[in-house]
Protein backbone atom coordinates (compact mmCIF):
# COMPACT_ATOMS: atom_id res chain seq x y z
CA UNK A 1 0.00 0.00 0.00
CA UNK A 2 1.49 3.21 -1.06
CA UNK A 3 1.32 6.06 1.41
CA UNK A 4 0.52 9.41 -0.09
CA UNK A 5 2.37 12.31 1.26
CA UNK A 6 0.21 15.27 1.98
CA UNK A 7 2.07 18.55 2.31
CA UNK A 8 0.11 21.33 3.99
CA UNK A 9 1.52 24.72 3.15
CA UNK A 10 1.18 27.40 5.81
CA UNK A 11 -0.23 30.62 4.59
CA UNK A 12 2.12 33.52 5.10
CA UNK A 13 -0.48 35.96 6.59
CA UNK A 14 0.62 39.12 8.32
CA UNK A 15 -2.23 40.70 10.39
CA UNK A 16 -2.10 44.46 10.95
CA UNK A 17 -1.04 45.56 14.48
CA UNK A 18 -3.82 47.42 16.34
CA UNK A 19 -3.19 50.39 18.78
CA UNK A 20 -1.12 53.57 19.01
CA UNK A 21 2.56 53.92 18.89
CA UNK A 22 4.35 55.66 21.73
CA UNK A 23 4.89 58.74 19.61
CA UNK A 24 1.19 58.94 18.80
CA UNK A 25 0.25 58.64 22.49
CA UNK A 26 2.69 61.37 23.42
CA UNK A 27 1.23 63.58 20.69
CA UNK A 28 -2.31 63.06 22.03
CA UNK A 29 -1.18 63.86 25.58
CA UNK A 30 0.47 67.06 24.40
CA UNK A 31 -2.67 68.12 22.53
CA UNK A 32 -4.88 67.43 25.57
CA UNK A 33 -2.50 69.37 27.80
CA UNK A 34 -2.58 72.37 25.51
CA UNK A 35 -6.39 72.29 25.34
CA UNK A 36 -6.56 72.04 29.15
CA UNK A 37 -4.24 74.99 29.57
CA UNK A 38 -6.51 77.00 27.31
CA UNK A 39 -9.83 75.87 28.83
CA UNK A 40 -9.08 75.80 32.57
CA UNK A 41 -8.74 79.60 32.93
CA UNK A 42 -11.93 80.09 30.93
CA UNK A 43 -13.89 77.56 33.05
CA UNK A 44 -12.45 79.00 36.27
CA UNK A 45 -13.42 82.51 35.20
CA UNK A 46 -16.95 81.38 34.31
CA UNK A 47 -17.36 79.70 37.71
CA UNK A 48 -16.05 82.80 39.45
CA UNK A 49 -18.36 85.06 37.46
CA UNK A 50 -21.31 82.77 38.17
CA UNK A 51 -20.64 82.91 41.93
CA UNK A 52 -20.26 86.67 41.73
CA UNK A 53 -23.62 87.02 39.93
CA UNK A 54 -25.36 84.79 42.48
CA UNK A 55 -23.78 86.76 45.32
CA UNK A 56 -24.82 90.11 43.86
CA UNK A 57 -28.35 88.83 43.25
CA UNK A 58 -28.63 87.79 46.91
CA UNK A 59 -27.33 91.19 48.07
CA UNK A 60 -29.89 92.83 45.78
CA UNK A 61 -32.64 90.74 47.42
CA UNK A 62 -31.51 92.10 50.79
CA UNK A 63 -31.69 95.66 49.44
CA UNK A 64 -35.20 95.08 48.06
CA UNK A 65 -36.29 93.53 51.37
CA UNK A 66 -34.90 96.56 53.21
CA UNK A 67 -36.86 98.86 50.91
CA UNK A 68 -40.04 96.93 51.74
CA UNK A 69 -39.19 97.18 55.45
CA UNK A 70 -38.78 100.97 55.11
CA UNK A 71 -42.25 101.29 53.56
CA UNK A 72 -43.80 99.58 56.60
CA UNK A 73 -41.62 101.41 59.17
CA UNK A 74 -41.52 105.02 58.07
CA UNK A 75 -41.64 106.20 61.69
CA UNK A 76 -38.31 104.47 62.38
CA UNK A 77 -36.41 105.96 59.44
CA UNK A 78 -33.51 108.33 60.19
CA UNK A 79 -33.79 112.09 59.84
CA UNK A 80 -31.41 114.50 58.13
CA UNK A 81 -27.79 113.45 58.71
CA UNK A 82 -28.72 110.41 60.77
CA UNK A 83 -28.37 106.65 60.19
CA UNK A 84 -29.92 103.50 61.59
CA UNK A 85 -28.89 99.87 61.35
CA UNK A 86 -31.04 96.79 60.96
CA UNK A 87 -29.99 93.19 60.51
CA UNK A 88 -30.62 90.47 57.98
CA UNK A 89 -32.12 88.40 60.80
CA UNK A 90 -34.64 91.14 61.50
CA UNK A 91 -35.78 91.11 57.86
CA UNK A 92 -35.95 87.31 57.95
CA UNK A 93 -37.90 87.11 61.21
CA UNK A 94 -40.48 89.61 59.91
CA UNK A 95 -40.92 87.73 56.63
CA UNK A 96 -39.33 90.23 54.24
CA UNK A 97 -36.75 87.73 52.94
CA UNK A 98 -36.02 84.00 53.03
CA UNK A 99 -34.04 82.43 55.87
CA UNK A 100 -32.04 80.06 53.63
CA UNK A 101 -29.78 82.56 51.89
CA UNK A 102 -26.46 80.80 51.32
CA UNK A 103 -23.27 82.63 50.45
CA UNK A 104 -21.99 80.99 47.22
CA UNK A 105 -18.39 81.81 48.17
CA UNK A 106 -18.41 80.15 51.60
CA UNK A 107 -21.32 77.74 51.03
CA UNK A 108 -22.64 78.85 54.44
CA UNK A 109 -25.74 80.81 55.39
CA UNK A 110 -25.37 84.56 55.54
CA UNK A 111 -25.18 85.46 59.27
CA UNK A 112 -28.39 86.78 60.78
CA UNK A 113 -26.54 89.66 62.46
CA UNK A 114 -25.25 90.93 59.12
CA UNK A 115 -25.77 94.71 59.27
CA UNK A 116 -27.71 96.82 56.78
CA UNK A 117 -27.20 100.57 57.18
CA UNK A 118 -29.89 103.07 56.25
CA UNK A 119 -28.80 106.71 56.04
CA UNK A 120 -30.64 109.91 55.23
CA UNK A 121 -28.84 111.55 52.33
CA UNK A 122 -30.51 114.15 50.18
CA UNK A 123 -31.11 112.64 46.76
CA UNK A 124 -28.85 114.02 44.05
CA UNK A 125 -27.56 113.01 40.65
CA UNK A 126 -24.04 113.51 41.99
CA UNK A 127 -24.32 110.90 44.75
CA UNK A 128 -21.44 108.41 44.48
CA UNK A 129 -22.04 104.87 43.30
CA UNK A 130 -22.59 102.50 46.21
CA UNK A 131 -20.86 99.15 46.57
CA UNK A 132 -23.40 96.56 47.75
CA UNK A 133 -25.92 99.35 48.11
CA UNK A 134 -28.62 101.41 46.44
CA UNK A 135 -30.43 104.72 46.76
CA UNK A 136 -34.09 104.86 47.72
CA UNK A 137 -35.37 108.41 47.46
CA UNK A 138 -33.55 110.48 50.10
CA UNK A 139 -32.02 107.38 51.68
CA UNK A 140 -29.01 105.21 50.99
CA UNK A 141 -29.10 101.50 51.83
CA UNK A 142 -25.80 99.66 52.17
CA UNK A 143 -25.22 96.03 53.14
CA UNK A 144 -22.12 95.64 55.32
CA UNK A 145 -20.94 92.39 53.77
CA UNK A 146 -18.07 92.08 56.27
CA UNK A 147 -20.30 92.25 59.34
CA UNK A 148 -21.90 89.42 61.27
CA UNK A 149 -20.73 86.22 62.81
CA UNK A 150 -21.18 82.67 61.59
CA UNK A 151 -24.56 81.78 63.04
CA UNK A 152 -26.05 78.40 62.25
CA UNK A 153 -29.49 78.80 63.77
CA UNK A 154 -31.16 82.17 63.40
CA UNK A 155 -33.80 81.46 66.04
CA UNK A 156 -31.10 80.75 68.66
CA UNK A 157 -29.22 83.99 68.03
CA UNK A 158 -31.97 86.48 67.13
CA UNK A 159 -34.39 87.41 69.88
CA UNK A 160 -37.37 89.76 69.79
CA UNK A 161 -37.91 91.74 73.00
CA UNK A 162 -41.36 93.27 73.38
CA UNK A 163 -41.45 97.03 73.78
CA UNK A 164 -42.04 97.97 77.42
CA UNK A 165 -40.67 94.73 78.89
CA UNK A 166 -39.40 95.31 82.44
CA UNK A 167 -35.65 95.60 83.03
CA UNK A 168 -35.63 92.45 85.15
CA UNK A 169 -37.32 90.45 82.41
CA UNK A 170 -34.93 91.85 79.80
CA UNK A 171 -31.95 90.83 81.97
CA UNK A 172 -33.43 87.34 82.25
CA UNK A 173 -33.37 87.16 78.45
CA UNK A 174 -29.98 88.78 77.86
CA UNK A 175 -28.01 86.91 80.53
CA UNK A 176 -28.25 83.57 78.78
CA UNK A 177 -25.64 81.67 76.82
CA UNK A 178 -26.25 80.04 73.44
CA UNK A 179 -27.67 76.97 75.18
CA UNK A 180 -30.13 79.10 77.21
CA UNK A 181 -28.19 78.61 80.44
CA UNK A 182 -28.01 81.47 82.95
CA UNK A 183 -24.73 83.39 82.99
CA UNK A 184 -23.29 86.12 85.22
CA UNK A 185 -20.85 88.97 84.77
CA UNK A 186 -18.30 86.84 86.62
CA UNK A 187 -18.42 84.34 83.78
CA UNK A 188 -18.79 86.67 80.80
CA UNK A 189 -18.16 90.29 79.94
CA UNK A 190 -20.81 91.91 77.75
CA UNK A 191 -20.49 94.65 75.16
CA UNK A 192 -23.77 96.16 73.98
CA UNK A 193 -23.88 98.14 70.73
CA UNK A 194 -26.80 100.00 69.17
CA UNK A 195 -26.60 102.17 66.04
CA UNK A 196 -22.83 101.77 66.10
CA UNK A 197 -22.46 103.12 69.64
CA UNK A 198 -21.61 101.41 72.91
CA UNK A 199 -24.62 101.54 75.23
CA UNK A 200 -25.18 100.42 78.78
CA UNK A 201 -27.91 97.86 78.19
CA UNK A 202 -30.70 96.61 75.95
CA UNK A 203 -33.25 99.40 76.43
CA UNK A 204 -36.77 98.03 76.07
CA UNK A 205 -38.38 101.47 76.39
CA UNK A 206 -37.75 102.25 72.71
CA UNK A 207 -37.60 100.29 69.49
CA UNK A 208 -34.12 99.38 68.25
CA UNK A 209 -31.55 96.71 67.36
CA UNK A 210 -28.94 95.71 69.91
CA UNK A 211 -25.84 93.58 69.35
CA UNK A 212 -24.56 91.90 72.49
CA UNK A 213 -21.04 90.47 72.29
CA UNK A 214 -20.27 87.88 74.96
CA UNK A 215 -16.67 87.10 75.98
CA UNK A 216 -15.87 84.45 78.57
CA UNK A 217 -13.66 85.92 81.30
CA UNK A 218 -11.59 82.74 81.48
CA UNK A 219 -10.78 81.42 78.03
CA UNK A 220 -11.44 82.59 74.51
CA UNK A 221 -15.07 81.56 74.14
CA UNK A 222 -17.04 84.27 72.34
CA UNK A 223 -20.44 84.55 70.72
CA UNK A 224 -22.89 87.22 69.57
CA UNK A 225 -26.62 87.63 70.01
CA UNK A 226 -28.96 90.14 68.41
CA UNK A 227 -31.91 91.64 70.28
CA UNK A 228 -34.67 93.43 68.42
CA UNK A 229 -36.78 95.61 70.68
CA UNK A 230 -40.05 95.75 68.77
CA UNK A 231 -43.69 96.49 69.32
CA UNK A 232 -45.66 93.44 68.26
CA UNK A 233 -48.56 93.92 70.71
CA UNK A 234 -51.85 94.96 69.17
CA UNK A 235 -53.63 97.95 70.71
CA UNK A 236 -56.76 97.30 72.77
CA UNK A 237 -60.21 98.85 72.29
CA UNK A 238 -62.53 99.00 75.30
CA UNK A 239 -66.13 100.18 75.24
CA UNK A 240 -69.34 99.54 77.26
CA UNK A 241 -71.20 96.32 76.59
CA UNK A 242 -74.98 96.05 76.04
CA UNK A 243 -75.25 99.64 74.87
CA UNK A 244 -78.71 101.15 74.52
CA UNK A 245 -79.64 104.62 73.32
CA UNK A 246 -83.06 106.14 73.54
CA UNK A 247 -84.57 107.93 70.57
CA UNK A 248 -85.41 110.75 72.96
CA UNK A 249 -81.80 111.88 73.32
CA UNK A 250 -80.81 114.95 71.39
CA UNK A 251 -77.20 113.85 70.75
CA UNK A 252 -74.87 110.91 71.26
CA UNK A 253 -71.08 110.76 70.87
CA UNK A 254 -69.82 107.38 69.63
CA UNK A 255 -66.39 108.14 71.12
CA UNK A 256 -67.66 108.66 74.68
CA UNK A 257 -66.49 105.94 77.10
CA UNK A 258 -64.40 104.30 74.35
CA UNK A 259 -60.75 103.72 75.30
CA UNK A 260 -57.71 102.90 73.19
CA UNK A 261 -54.75 101.39 75.07
CA UNK A 262 -51.29 100.29 73.90
CA UNK A 263 -47.86 99.57 75.35
CA UNK A 264 -46.30 102.21 73.06
CA UNK A 265 -48.38 104.90 74.81
CA UNK A 266 -49.58 106.00 71.39
CA UNK A 267 -53.01 104.92 70.24
CA UNK A 268 -55.17 106.47 67.54
CA UNK A 269 -58.85 105.57 67.37
CA UNK A 270 -61.28 106.00 64.50
CA UNK A 271 -64.61 104.64 63.30
CA UNK A 272 -64.41 102.81 59.98
CA UNK A 273 -67.97 101.52 59.52
CA UNK A 274 -71.51 102.20 60.69
CA UNK A 275 -71.18 105.79 61.92
CA UNK A 276 -73.43 107.44 59.33
CA UNK A 277 -76.01 104.66 59.53
CA UNK A 278 -76.21 104.96 63.31
CA UNK A 279 -76.64 108.74 63.37
CA UNK A 280 -79.18 108.62 60.55
CA UNK A 281 -81.24 106.00 62.43
CA UNK A 282 -81.03 107.99 65.67
CA UNK A 283 -82.08 111.16 63.86
CA UNK A 284 -85.05 109.38 62.25
CA UNK A 285 -85.86 107.59 65.54
CA UNK A 286 -85.51 104.18 63.90
CA UNK A 287 -85.21 101.53 66.57
CA UNK A 288 -83.07 98.42 66.28
CA UNK A 289 -79.49 97.15 66.64
CA UNK A 290 -76.73 99.00 64.81
CA UNK A 291 -73.10 97.90 64.38
CA UNK A 292 -70.27 100.40 64.62
CA UNK A 293 -66.73 99.28 63.78
CA UNK A 294 -63.70 100.89 65.46
CA UNK A 295 -60.03 100.70 64.45
CA UNK A 296 -57.10 101.41 66.79
CA UNK A 297 -53.54 102.01 65.52
CA UNK A 298 -50.48 102.34 67.75
CA UNK A 299 -47.25 104.25 67.22
CA UNK A 300 -45.71 101.39 65.19
CA UNK A 301 -48.63 100.79 62.81
CA UNK A 302 -50.01 97.77 64.66
CA UNK A 303 -53.76 97.91 64.16
CA UNK A 304 -56.79 96.13 65.53
CA UNK A 305 -60.55 96.42 64.96
CA UNK A 306 -63.58 95.77 67.13
CA UNK A 307 -67.31 95.90 66.51
CA UNK A 308 -69.74 97.56 68.90
CA UNK A 309 -73.45 96.80 68.84
CA UNK A 310 -75.69 99.65 69.97
CA UNK A 311 -79.45 99.26 70.37
CA UNK A 312 -81.68 102.26 69.68
CA UNK A 313 -84.88 102.05 71.75
CA UNK A 314 -87.95 104.18 72.26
Amino acid sequence: MTKKRCDIKKKDSKLPILGFTLIELLAVIVVISVISLLLIPVVTKNIRESKKNVYNNLINKMLVATTDWMVKNTDLLPEDGESISITLGMLQSEGYISTDLKNPNTKKLFPSDMVINISYIKSSRNNPKLTYGKYNGDYSIVVDVNSGTEIKNIDDEYTVVELGTSDSDVDAIVYKDKDNNDITLKEYSLQVISNGLNVEKVDSSKVGIYYVYYSKTSGDKKFTRVFNVADTTLPEIVFPENDTVSTSVSSFDLYDNVECNDNSNVCKLKITEGENEFYEALSNKNTGNYVVKYQATDGYNNATTKKRVIEITN
